[in-house]
């Protein structure tokens, strides 16, 4: 493009106002001429030595009131010209951003694919804001319009006038590259605009942060269509978020058939959900003698009819993608709640997905769950990590704060991994901190790890926190944190995770017997 877009809107929004009041001034003056001719015999009648201070303070009267009457009428203030200026703005583009809207721009990339022989070929971009929602829920609309404006911006400075820019709608933005450029160059073109998208926005105050997840796909083929350039660069954009945010991925002909089998697996899940496949795996939690067990992890499982038993790392975050993990949850819940009220003293800790958190039901979720099972709230642990804290911190506070006034307790899973703000360990009702298991893999390899965890258990002990070790593979590990003061471990080399059946034969003289069994003697 020759000349930035929004420069053009600016420039036809100050066209527009300067033709409005033009005309009213226009107006105002036949106005007055008029009021001059009305007037005339009113002079005659006075005469001669009539005043024509008195007849021209009439004609200005008339011509005021005759303005006024109009500007009231057309309402022509700053206020009301910004706020309609998308009727003002030239068609295709877009009032909050001044790109190109969805229409123009898919005119400009059916144009460039058309004459793809001349341009060498075309890469197509699309952008979608990470973390976007939460600042419109926090901070309201106003917020997210000026998030929204700003990431214009600054797109617009890192592509340059050259490029076509397009707001496709809500916080999605589509940049079109003609030429054949290296994929390398490509690559380093999404890292700039990552770079630029995140950093911080000035509002009202407030510091505000988005991210960037970025889908391309690239084409030298004539005849390419345009609907099958979108649907790759939106199959990879997927991808890209599924990966974490600020990251770009490039499209490749395996995505469709990966595509094609993450819709079968959906199909599979969905009927798991039915058909009661979804299970859970137990593993102890013990104190720091490593042998007197407090509690046990709950792990999702599947019991797959072909594949045997799956571990969640196959199917949770698919069940996030396709909408399933509310339901997922509820089920791994409450079997966590039923297994666990087998046992008096043992707690049970299970993981919250971020998504199933959020929601709002979440609370009678496990409210249901614990009246169910009939599980005291108090050995109920939820395990939830940093991101949940960091993306809608008031939001997460007001659940844990319900939570905790059930009696359940909160724990932060995968410590050390995040952001780990001390403000959020101060500003939330936490009760526990699960340090991940990459610190304690690590004391093997230097210092380093060791005093790390040496500072995490301190700060544990000084917030009133227990302090939780996964991962504890060795004796040399299980001796190092005995002696650190950490309360809790968990780990293959104390126990394996189990079925709850297992778990029943090897661990039931660890704690009271089991109720039902208690019962049945």
């Amino acid at each position: 493009m020759s000349l930035s877009v929004k420069r053009r809107a600016d420039a036809a929004l100050s066209g527009q106002v300067w033709a409005v009041g033009f005309g009213v001034v226009s107006i105002a003056a036949a106005a007055l001429m008029l009021a001059v001719h009305a007037w005339t015999p009113v002079r005659l009648v006075m005469g001669s030595h009539g005043s024509w201070v008195g007849q021209i303070s009439a004609w200005v009267v008339a011509g005021t009131l005759l303005t006024l009457g109009l500007l009231l009428r057309l309402r022509l203030s700053q206020r009301d010209v910004i706020a309609g200026s998308r009727f003002l703005l030239p068609m295709g583009i877009d009032a909050l951003t001044g790109l190109a809207d969805r229409a123009a721009f898919c005119r400009t990339f059916e144009t460039s694919l058309d004459s793809i022989e001349r341009r060498g070929g075309v890469t197509l971009l699309l952008l979608d804001l990470d973390l976007f929602k939460e600042i419109n829920d926090t901070y309201g609309h106003h917020a997210g319009d000026a998030v929204l404006a700003e990431v214009a911006r600054r797109l617009r400075f890192v592509c340059g006038p050259d490029v076509a820019i397009g707001r496709l709608g809500g916080d999605e933005f589509a940049v079109l590259i003609e030429g054949a450029p290296e994929a390398t160059d490509i690559a380093a073109a999404c890292r700039l605009i990552i770079t630029e998208v995140r950093k911080p926005i000035a509002l009202d105050g407030h510091t505000l942060s988005v991210g960037a997840s970025i889908g391309f796909c690239a084409t030298q083929e004539r005849g390419t269509v345009r609907d099958d350039m979108m649907r790759r660069a939106d199959r990879a954009l997927y991808l890209a978020k599924a990966r974490g945010k600020n990251c770009a991925v490039a499209f490749h002909p395996d995505m469709d058939r990966d595509e094609s089998q993450r819709r079968y697996q959906e199909r599979e899940l969905r009927g798991a959900l039915i058909n009661g496949e979804i299970d859970i795996d137990l593993q102890p939690i013990f104190g720091s003698d490593g042998v007197t067990m407090k509690g046990v992890e709950a792990l999702a499982r599947w019991n797959h009819p072909y594949r045997g038993r799956v571990g969640p790392a196959e199917f949770v975050a698919l069940a996030e993608s396709c909408g399933l993990i509310h339901r997922l949850g509820a089920n791994i819940l409450g079997l966590a709640c039923r297994a666990a009220a087998r046992w008096e003293e043992l707690f049970v800790s299970v993981n919250v997905s971020p998504i199933q958190f959020r929601r709002g039901d979440f609370v009678a979720q496990v409210k249901a769950a614990l009246a169910d099972s009939g599980l005291p709230a108090d050995r109920l642990v939820l395990e939830i990590t940093e991101s949940v804290m960091i993306e809608d911190a008031e939001h997460a506070r007001a659940v844990t704060h319900e939570l905790r006034a059930l009696g359940v307790k909160i724990a932060l899973d995968d410590f050390g991994t995040g952001f780990s703000s001390l403000s959020y360990l101060r500003r939330f009702n936490l009760d526990a901190l699960k340090v991940d298991r990459s610190f304690v893999a690590d004391l093997d390899s230097g210092v380093e790890a060791a005093t790390i965890l040496h500072c995490v258990v301190n700060l544990g002990r000084a917030l009133g926190l227990k302090v939780v070790a996964e991962g504890v593979e060795t004796a040399e590990q299980a001796r190092f944190l005995r002696a650190a003061g950490c309360g809790l471990m968990q780990g293959y080399h104390l126990a394996r995770p189990m079925t709850v059946a297992e778990f029943e034969r090897r661990y039931a003289a660890a704690a009271a017997p089991p109720r039902d069994l208690a019962a049945a003697g």
